[in-house]
Formats: C-alpha cells, structure tokens, sequence
C-alpha cells in the first residue's frame, strides 16, 4: 500500500549561490537529504573547472544542518560528489543547499541564471524496504554560458516512532495483509504500540491486536525468531479477553491463540504451551456452532494439538481423543472443501500413530484408507500432494513389515518415488522423502535380492545426506541409514570399502546425536554391528573392542522396559562371544551368557525375535560347556535351541541354521552322557537342516559335513553300514560343493578321509583306501 503522504519539492534560486528545496510531509514521514552531485556537461565547463574545489551545506533558515567536506571533481567521472545522508527536521518547509569555495565562504563559484523546473524533473520510485526515493535534477547555465547539471536525491521513509491514529492503523495493518514479504520488525512494533494506546472503549482494538499477531505469525514462518512468536502469542492473548460474549468473533481469536501456543510450544518445548494450545483449542470448538463453515477447521487444530501433546507426554487419551477429533473434522468437511485432504491426511497419520502403540491392524488399514483419500482428492500440481504421497508411502510400508504382503511394499516404492518426483530440488522435505524412498529400496532388496533395489536405495541415501546441512536435526538417522545401505551393499558384495563407509557413516551418525537422544542406543548398536563386521574380516582387535564398547553404551542409555534393549543386550552378547573366541577370556564367555539370558527375558512370547535371542543363548551356554564341563550349561543348551526351533516357522530363512545347532549339541550331549536318543536325535536334526537349506546355499558343506559326522558317529554304535554308507556320501557332497581356496576344505577332506577309512576296515574294498589316502593327501 502506497504511503499516505503529500511531497511537494519547490526549487527557488534566491541568489546566485543557493538552491532552496521546500518540502510539505505528514508527521509519519522522514526525509533524508542523500547526496548531491554537480556536473559540468560541455567540455569548456569541464576544463575550466577541472582544478576547483566546492564545498556544499545544507541550511535550515539560518542553521546549517549539514556542512561537507571539501571535494575536488572525480576524474574518473568528472563530477563533484557529496554524501549527505543528513535528516530534514519535520517542521522544516524550506532548505537551502549551499555551494562555495571552501578557501572564502562568501566567494560563489558559479553564477547561475534562475531556472524552472518541470514535474518531469522529480523522479520518485520506492525500494524493497519501503522506502520512497525522490531525485531532482537540473540543467544550470551560468553568466558565461557554462551549464552544469545538478542532482539532488532524497529519501522519504516512514517515520516508525511516530505514532498512528486508528485510521492509519488500519491502513497499515490491511497493507501488512496484502504485501508478500512479512512487515519489518520496527514498523509492526510501532503499529502494535499505536494499539495499544488505544482506549479500551474502541471497538476496533481487539481486531487490530488479532491482526497484528497474524503478522506476527506471518514474520516468524520466516524468520523463526522467538522475539516474533513470543510477540504473536502476547497479541493473541490481548485479543481474547476483549472478545468475552463476542459469539464467533471470541472462537476465532481463542483460536488463533491457541495456534501461536502450538507453534511457540514447537519452539521452546514448554508443556505450558501445549497444555493451553488444547485448552485454546477446546474452547474454540465449543464455541462453534455446529454447521458452523469454521466447525471442522477447529476440530482439526485441536486434534494437532492433542497428537503433539500425545507426543511429547505419551498419554493415550491424547492420542485416542485427537484421533475421534480428527475424524469428525474429516465427517464435516464435503469433499470438495479443499481443506479435506490435508486433514484426512492428519487422520492418517494419528491413526498410523495409535496403531504404533496397539498393534491393531484396523487402525493401519484405516491409516492407508485415508492416506488414499488425502491423495486422491489433490489435484496434480497441488503443493502439498507430495506430502500426503510420502505419508501413504511411510503407512503401506508399515503395513508390509507387519503382514508381508509385498503389494504393500511395490506401492510404497512407488509412492516414495512420485513424492521425491514431485518435490522441487531445494525443498526442505527433499531429503527426508528421498531417505524414505531409500529404506524402501533396501527393504524390497531384502525381499527379492534385486541389486538394482540395493544400488537405487545406496544413491538415494547418499542424496539424502547431500542435501542435508550439518546441525540438521535429521541428518544422524540419514547417516545411519546410509550405515546400513553400505553394510548391505558389503555383504553382497564383499568390497571393503562399502564396508568401511558403512562404519564412517555410524561414527558419524553417533557423533552428531547429543547424550541423551532418544536414538543414541539404535544408532550406537548400529556401529557396533558394522565393527563386529570389520573385526571379522580385518582381525583388527581395535574393531572388536570398540564393537563391545559401542554395545555396551547402548545398553548403559537404552532404559528397562524400552522395546530395543533385549535387541542391544542380544548385540552386546555376540560381540562378547566373538571376543572371547578371538582373546579367550573367560569373563568375556561368562558376560556373553548373562547378556543372552537377560535379552531372552526381556522379549516377550511371541516376539519374532524371541527364537534368535535364544539360539544365540544355546549357543554362548554350549560354548561356557566346552570351557568349562558343567552339564547344567550343557542341557539348558539343548533346551535352548529346542526352543528357538519349535518357536521358528519352516519357511524362515534361519530354521537350517538353528536346526544345526541342536544337531551339534545333541551330539555333543550323547559324547557325555552316552545316551542313543541324543544321537538319533542328532541325526534327525542334520537331516532336516540339509533338506531345508538349498543348493548354492554357502553354509550345505558345512552340515553335509555336520550330517556325515553324526551319522559315522552313530555307525560306531549300532553298526549300521547304511549309516556309514551314507557318511560317505554326505561328506563327499560337502567336498563336491566346497570351493577350493575355501578354509573349510581341508577339514572337510579330511573327514571323509576318515569315513572312507573306517568303511575299508569294514569291508575291505581297498578303493576305499585309496580314496581315503588321496583325500588325506588333498588335505
């Protein structure tokens, strides 16, 4: 909105020597004589006057307000120039520029004749800051003809300490509504003052102050400056009691105010601000009729309030409460309301959020339903329509973890990529929808083994860091996911150098997460893992001592009863148990097993962990035996991996695994106790593990192997040449599929070595010598 003011600018040529310029200004403005410049425009001037000095001042009736420094004419651009930036008193109608020789104030350098000016002379423009710009400039002739231009400028500004009646109030506050970039700080402090100077009898004041905490809010979701929202919340809050028995008037501003408390709740964390934000919010519903066109807008805010409040406090009846809030405003709305699909879109997301708490799959089926609603009722182009995709990406994957269905997962890859395709570069939610499309990636690589999954999601996660500064919030968990893509990507492939970003990547996630995060422990646990993994392969006892280490402080800042500490416990076991294989130490062994048995406890029946927590315990207890010979560490061993494998479905992937490991303890069971139901067990067990690991499977030799060993075992007992027949054959399988180079070959030659020797003393067939000595020899 143009400024109200009335500028008039006269040039009066009272003498030869003095330039008068009268302006006329309102009381809210502020002129500022800039600068002045004189230059000759022929070339007799310029020589002329190419060695004289000027000097200028600016005079108020007698008063000089302004005095230059003396100035020679710029050769480079052949002219007299001066700043000025000198303020024109208010009461000021007439000021006269001055122009002289510094050596003799009195001497005039020129001899001007009198000249008019013509309105085309006054150039006015205003600049970004709203600020008015005003230049004169002239065409001077002197007595011989010489002839000069002279240009003054001036700026003309609003004066913000002047203050404003209600008319101007409101002019200013509709212009503030109507300009694109937010008000400057001191106009809207002026602005805020002049209202409150106001008499409480004008009817107008609460509106101004409402106005003026939107434009409060309008600067701070630019400048997220707590001066601009601590100012919003304070003006809301002066509106409101103004408003008592105002009918809708009252609903809006209750609930502007509770909007700011919400916002200023996000900035600062206070639980007062969150506690009022509902309040504000409750109060604006109930003052809402219903029909009311606002009813549904209102019922939204307050369930955002209530879900953040869930957030930062936990209780359930926030959550359940903002979900039925929700739900209504989503009831009320017609479908063409183009709020809807952002509060179907909020629907979504509480509900995706109860179902994290309950485990209830209604409420991620209805999570998915209105995510697809949200969608479908966005145009294309919509701002906003990459944001409901990627919340309809974030529950269908949701959904996949928990059913398996993989159409979940094939369309959450593809809603993850239309809302990265949507997202304008420079977006701020950019790399989170990228991270999101990342993980998706990973997961649909788990799944089907494509490596074009696994390569996709490695350069979508190292987008996703790129675009993040450092100091972001989210770029630790952006890290540790890229942690993890690099570790896949390394135990597909087996280059170190994934390996090695993999534990750079965590470092640097652990690094940037403050003591006491909420996601220190996962991410520590990540980096312990990808150490463990570089222990294994490098040998370096650095590695291993950092993986425990890494563990450990997991552990340590992971509360009792929080989901993940059996998962750290379980970690921390396995690097104890590794350290103890490498160093030996006792301690190590003896603190694997007390790890395992706490994560045993700590998970609850039915957990899909539950059977891997206790294979890893059967097997720290089997090796405490092997240590120490107590048979209680023995039979809970047995027990143990009986029930990992009763507790693990015949399609999982780790059920050949654990079958093995029964296998060996039972056999390691009959050896100390003699008793034939370990062995026959034993062997059954072998012989399920290899009917259920398939070709080309690296880990067949080895319980071909473990399968041959039983059975030769059991031969030596019952002397059964069908079970010493089939030792052969099993060992000579696990030979056959063996690589050569592998470290197990010898090993496996060697045993059926031994097998082709005890058949030979058996039957006698000396190709079974023979073969028994060459493999002995290939060992």
């Amino acid at each position: 909105m143009p400024l109200n003011y009335n500028l008039r600018i006269r040039i009066f040529l009272h003498s030869e020597k003095y330039f008068h310029f009268q302006s006329i200004f309102n009381g809210s403005l502020l002129s500022l004589c800039t600068d002045i410049t004189i230059a000759p425009l022929t070339t007799v001037a310029s020589v002329i006057t190419y060695n004289v000095e000027l000097v200028v001042k600016i005079l108020v009736g007698d008063k000089i307000i302004f005095q230059s420094n003396t100035a020679s004419r710029l050769e480079s651009k052949g002219l007299w120039m001066f700043e000025i930036k000198s303020e024109i008193p208010e009461e000021c109608s007439i000021i006269a520029i001055h122009i002289s020789d510094p050596s003799d104030d009195n001497v005039s350098v020129f001899h001007f004749k009198p000249v008019e000016v013509e309105p085309g002379a006054i150039i006015t423009k205003a600049d970004k800051d709203r600020r008015f710009l005003h230049s004169i400039q002239i065409i001077l002739l002197d007595d011989s003809e010489l002839s000069f231009q002279l240009k003054a400028s001036f700026e003309i500004q609003e004066n913000l300490d002047f203050p404003l009646n209600a008319h101007m109030i409101g002019d200013a506050l509709i212009a503030t509504q109507r300009d694109k970039k937010p008000i400057s700080r001191h106009r809207l402090a002026n602005i805020y003052d002049s209202v409150l100077y106001l008499p409480d009898s004008n009817t107008m004041k609460s509106d101004f102050l409402n106005l003026i905490g939107d434009a409060y809010l309008e600067r701070y979701k630019v400048t997220q400056s707590v001066h601009d929202i601590d100012s919003a919340v304070n003006a809301y809050y002066q509106a409101c009691p103004r408003t008592l028995g105002n009918g809708n008037n009252e609903a809006v501003y209750v609930s502007d105010y509770g909007r700011s408390l919400l916002m200023r709740y996000m900035q600062h964390g206070d639980t007062t601000d969150i506690n009022q934000s509902v309040l504000k919010f409750q109060e604006a519903v109930q003052l809402t009729p219903n029909g009311h066109p606002s009813k549904p807008s209102r019922l939204n805010n307050l369930g955002t309030s209530l879900l953040t409040r869930f957030e930062q406090l936990r209780d359930m009846t926030d959550l359940n409460q903002s979900v039925l809030k929700f739900q209504e405003a989503v009831q009320l709305a017609p479908d063409d309301h183009p709020s809807k699909p952002s509060w179907l879109n909020n629907l979504g997301n509480s509900l995706l959020t109860q179902f994290e708490q309950l485990g209830d799959m209604t409420d991620i089926n209805q999570s998915v339903h209105k995510f697809q609603e949200a969608v479908q009722l966005t145009p294309d182009g919509h701002p906003e329509k990459s944001s409901w995709l990627n919340n309809l990406g974030s529950s269908l994957l949701r959904r996949f973890e928990r059913l398996g269905d993989m159409t979940d997962l094939n369309q959450s890859v593809l809603m993850f990529q239309e809302a990265v395709q949507l997202t304008p570069d420079g977006h701020p939610s950019k790399p989170s929808r990228l991270n999101n499309l990342g993980n998706s990636l990973l997961r649909q690589f788990e799944q089907l083994g494509d490596m074009t999954d696994l390569n996709q999601a490695v350069l979508k996660l190292q987008d996703a860091v790129k675009l993040t500064p450092d100091g972001h919030p989210e770029k630790p968990s952006l890290l540790n996911n890229l942690g993890h893509s690099f570790l896949t990507w390394f135990e597909q492939l087996g280059d170190m150098t994934d390996l090695n970003q993999s534990v750079f990547k965590f470092q640097e996630a652990v690094q940037l997460t403050p003591d006491g995060h909420p996601s220190k422990p996962s991410l520590l646990n990540n980096l312990g893992n990808s150490l463990l993994r570089q222990f294994e392969q490098l040998g370096d006892i650095t590695d291993i001592n950092q993986s425990v280490l890494k563990f450990q402080e997991a552990v340590q800042l992971t509360p009792d009863g929080h989901p993940s500490k059996p998962s750290w416990l379980n970690s921390l076991g396995n690097s104890l148990l590794t350290r103890f294989s490498q160093l030996g130490d006792m301690t190590d062994l003896n603190q694997a097993v007390l790890k395992f048995q706490e994560a045993v406890q700590l998970t609850p029946d039915g957990h899909p962990e539950k059977p891997s927590r206790l294979n890893s315990l059967g097997s720290a207890l089997l090796s405490q035996f092997e240590q120490l010979g107590d048979m209680t560490d023995l039979n809970q061993s047995v027990l143990k991996f009986q029930e990992a494998v009763q507790l693990t479905p015949d399609s999982h992937p780790e059920k050949p695994s654990r079958l093995n490991n029964l296998g060996n303890s039972l056999l390691r069971q009959f050896e100390r106790l003699g008793d034939m139901t370990d062995l026959n067990q034993s062997v059954h067990k072998f012989q399920e593990a290899v009917k259920l690991t398939p070709d080309g499977h690296p880990e067949k030799p080895s319980r071909l192997n473990s399968l041959g060993s039983s059975l030769l075992r059991r031969f030596e007992q019952l002397g059964d040449m069908t079970d010493l027949n089939q030792s052969v054959l099993k060992k000579q399988e696990a030979v056959q599929l063996t690589p050569d180079g592998h470290p197990s070959k010898s090993s496996w030659l060697n045993n059926l070595g031994s097998s082709l020797l005890r058949r030979f003393s058996q039957l006698g067939d000396m190709t079974d010598l023979k073969q028994s000595i060459l493999k002995f020899q290939e060992a």
